[in-house]
């Protein structure tokens, strides 16, 4: 009966994805069911087939709600579970004990099947554009969603293309020389708003999601590369928004920047934390939603500087200092770590750093604040003062998430995966760790009833979440010396 049950039929079809994936493994699991059973009387083999797929659908249960991500991701891992449930049923009216587990399969393919017919392909624009778009909600982007992607020319136009999250450098260029009806070789590249320009490899991932936030990418001849200058909106603002947010609440702000980082950290995938140390171009998987997440790190941490470097009076530069050491002291009551230390970290840029006079005229209790939080960066033993504030702080929380990456791209770049032919797992464990920590600050939900709103609230959630900030360092320099010139 073991020898001829369905279940130990299976046949390896679904080895066509990464072999990293977790459901690869449970597969080959499955497909220890062929082994012949072990000597013995009819009973003793019928147990020991009962008890191996017992444990084997357990641990595929275990799986399948867990990791629910791969069921949406991967038609592989589905179809996987649909033929299991299928040998599982046949089994089942032979072998009684397997009968209690059928529901809980037939469960979650039933849900995932529905959600795989209700979930329409999305086409994503307002989670890389500068339009009004961003004001909604963040949606989780995934490998099977479009994107309208902006892709410029030497000469400052630009061409729209749809292309997979997912999409190949090569596949960007293709779309793109498509568009433009040319049979000339174009290279892609990115060029930030200070000139500096990275090609990018034809293999290259979801190349748009890693553009700076000033940054745009450029399709070209290589005969053009050296004539290619930023495009005018590149630049960033001229002019600050002190006038705009100073009469908003410091509170109203480091809540509604609260808010708007939750959504993008609930998007973020502990997969993709795997495919940024590992490297997505092995995967061939997109980490877009880290990468917003990131990226809106640097754009609080710039519009600081931002404001600061534009504002033309001392008077109104200590007040604003004054108001971003506020936002900052909110963001930390509020378990906002990521906004609290991108606004510390704005302060202690150069182009403000340096700018003696405002700093002097801030008052002593302001500048007591500052010094607090800028001891919890102390990158000194291992970063010991941040990482002993965050084991006080109950969950909700959004952590630091460049030390998180930072921690554990060190754990992969400094242990071996493999040590003669055999998984470090002691690597994998400390990885995992890291992981789980996501996994914490993200177990209980984010109460949005901890602040108060005030009626002006959607004036103050519009203004957090399109941030106009200049991202070229050399120019928030100038624009520093200008405000204070260089003491002789």
């Amino acid at each position: 009966m073991d020898d001829m049950s369905p279940l130990l039929e299976m046949k390896p079809k679904y080895t066509r994805s990464h072999p990293q994936s977790i459901f690869v493994f449970i597969f080959n699991l499955v497909c220890t069911y062929h082994a012949p059973s072990p000597p013995g009387s009819e009973q003793e083999r019928l147990e020991y087939a009962v008890n191996s797929k017992r444990r084997a659908l357990v641990i595929t249960l275990r799986w399948a709600n867990t990791h629910s991500y791969l069921l949406q991701e991967e038609p592989a891992a589905l179809a996987f579970l649909e033929e299991l449930y299928g040998s599982l049923s046949n089994d089942s009216r032979v072998l009684r004990a397997l009968k209690d587990l059928v529901p809980d399969l037939e469960k979650i393919i039933k849900l995932h099947s529905e959600e795989a017919k209700a979930t329409k392909k999305k086409t994503l624009l307002r989670q890389f554009s500068n339009g009004e778009e961003r004001l909604q909600k963040k949606q989780p982007i995934r490998n099977q969603d479009d994107i309208l992607l902006k892709v410029y020319c030497s000469d400052h136009t630009y061409t729209t293309i749809r292309v997979a999250v997912a999409a190949t450098g090569r596949e960007v260029i293709a779309a793109v020389a498509d568009k433009l009806c040319t049979t000339e070789e174009l290279v892609l590249l990115h060029l930030s708003s200070a000139g500096e320009k990275l090609m990018l490899k034809p293999n290259d991932v979801s190349v748009f999601s890693t553009v700076s936030i000033n940054g745009r990418l450029f399709a070209c001849s290589r005969g053009q590369l050296s004539t290619l200058t930023p495009h005018p909106e590149q630049e960033g603002p001229t002019a600050g928004s002190m006038s705009t947010f100073e009469l908003m609440s410091s509170k109203d702000l480091a809540y509604q920047m609260t808010m708007y980082d939750w959504e993008l950290f609930s998007c973020v995938h502990e997969h993709e934390l795997l495919y940024h140390t590992f490297g997505r171009q092995s995967f061939r998987r997109t980490t877009a939603n880290l990468d917003l997440f990131l990226r809106r790190f640097n754009q609080v941490q710039l519009w600081v500087v931002t404001e600061v470097c534009l504002c033309g009076q001392l008077s109104k530069r200590v007040q604003l200092l004054k108001k971003f050491i506020k936002i900052a002291a909110h963001c930390r009551e509020f378990k906002n770590l990521n906004s609290f230390f991108a606004i510390i970290m704005g302060m202690s840029n150069p182009a403000v750093s340096r700018l003696s006079q405002t700093w002097e005229k801030l008052p002593s209790k302001f500048k007591k604040f500052y010094a607090e939080f800028e001891s919890m960066m102390d990158p000194s033993r291992n970063h010991r003062s941040y990482r002993l504030t965050v084991t006080k702080l109950e969950p909700p929380i959004i952590p630091f998430m460049p030390l998180l990456l930072k921690d554990m791209t060190f754990t992969h770049e400094g242990n071996k995966t493999f040590i003669d032919n055999m998984v470090n797992f002691e690597k994998m464990r400390i990885i995992a760790n890291t992981i789980r920590q996501v996994k914490h600050c993200r177990s209980q939900p984010f109460n949005p009833d901890i602040c108060q709103p005030n009626k002006n609230q959607a004036e103050v959630r519009g203004y957090v979440r399109k941030f106009c900030v200049i991202d070229n360092q050399r120019a928030l320099t100038q624009l520093s010396y200008r405000l204070e010139p260089r003491r002789t």
